[in-house]
């Protein structure tokens, strides 16, 4: 079973309503820069020497769609990244009110151990048909 609990923070515990959201602004924040700079980046190696993309491959232009707030092409590039970033904004958000009420109780991810296992095998499915998606709309 996959939940999502509130607990106090155990002692020595790395804050995550501060480390999370503080990569994420300061990566946004070099994406936005190097987009506008017209700065560009090396080819994929994997992609060019198997003609086929990698798992990483389209999450630049991803990047460079949400910069640019085209939501919609910017998830046919690369779902996976766009979930992501999806992901951090909301966990952002929620850092920025959790700093404001001063909330006690941390919000953290709880996976039972008897889902363990299929979590995992979820997860591996889940690469596959998204390189399959990329397979499909990178290379055509």
């Amino acid at each position: 079973m996959l939940r999502l609990i509130r607990r106090p923070a155990y002692p020595g515990e790395l804050n995550h309503e501060l480390v999370w959201p503080a990569a994420f602004l300061g990566g946004a924040v070099f994406a936005w820069g190097w987009f506008l700079s017209g700065l560009q980046l090396p080819q994929c190696v994997f992609m060019r020497l198997t003609g086929l993309p990698c798992l990483g491959c389209g999450g630049t232009r991803c990047a460079r769609n949400l910069v640019h707030l085209d939501f919609g092409q910017a998830f046919l590039f690369h779902p996976g990244f766009f979930l992501i970033v999806t992901l951090a904004a909301l966990w952002t958000i929620h850092s920025a009110v959790f700093w404001l009420r001063r909330d006690p109780l941390r919000l953290r991810l709880f996976i039972a151990p008897s889902a363990d296992r299929r979590l995992r095998i979820t997860f591996v499915c889940v690469l596959v048909v998204h390189w399959a998606w990329q397979c499909y709309y990178l290379t055509r």
